[in-house]
C-alpha cells in the first residue's frame, strides 16, 4: 500500500493539522480546534474515555507505523478508537508525571517503555495497580510487546480487566 492509496476523512486532518486554521467547506467558517491544549508537541487523541497511554520515542512523533498500526488494533479491539485515548510520546512532550495527571485526568494509564523514573509511584511491570483516581498498567515498549505472545496476552488480560471487557 503506497501513500497514494491512504484516504484520510476531514476529522483526521483536521486532527493532524489542529495547530492550523481549518475552514470547512460546508459553512466557510472556521472551525475551533477539538484536540488536546498542549504545552508542546507529543499528544494526540481526544481522550474522550479518559484512557492515557504513554510511550517514549524519541525517533517518532508517535510510534513507528508497525507499533501504531498493533496500538490500533488493540484499542479496536477494546472498542474504542484514537479518540477514546490520549497517545503522548514522552520523547516528544516531556511532560512531568503530575502534570501529565493533572492535564490529562486518566482513569486509566498504560505506560509502554522501561524508564520508570518518571513515573512518580511505585509500579511493578505487568502488574495492574489501582492508585488514587486511576489504574496503572507498566508494559515494556510496543515493539516488545507486539512479538512477544505471552506479554501481548498480558496486556490483554489486564486491558479486559480494566475496562470491564
Amino acid at each position: 500500500m503506497g501513500f497514494e492509496t491512504i484516504q484520510l476523512t476531514d476529522q483526521q486532518l483536521e486532527e493532524f493539522y489542529s495547530s492550523h486554521l481549518i475552514i470547512t467547506e460546508k459553512t466557510g467558517q472556521i472551525k475551533p480546534e477539538t484536540t488536546l491544549k498542549t504545552t508542546g508537541t507529543g499528544i494526540t487523541g481526544k481522550n474522550k474515555k479518559q484512557f492515557v497511554w504513554v510511550v517514549n520515542e524519541p525517533d517518532y512523533p508517535f510510534l513507528n507505523d508497525a507499533d501504531f498500526q498493533f496500538l490500533s488494533e488493540v484499542i479496536s479491539a477494546c472498542k474504542m478508537n484514537i479518540d477514546d485515548i490520549a497517545l503522548v510520546n514522552l520523547a516528544q512532550n516531556n511532560p512531568d508525571f503530575g502534570d501529565l495527571l493533572e492535564q490529562l485526568q486518566p482513569k486509566f494509564l498504560i505506560v509502554s517503555f522501561s524508564e520508570q523514573n518518571w513515573i512518580a509511584v511505585k509500579a511493578e511491570a505487568y502488574t495492574l495497580q489501582s492508585e488514587q483516581n486511576y489504574q496503572l498498567y507498566i508494559t515494556e515498549k510496543l515493539q516488545i510487546i507486539r512479538t512477544d505472545k505471552v506479554k501481548k496476552s498480558k496486556l490483554w488480560l489486564a486491558l479486559k480487566q480494566m475496562l470491564g471487557l
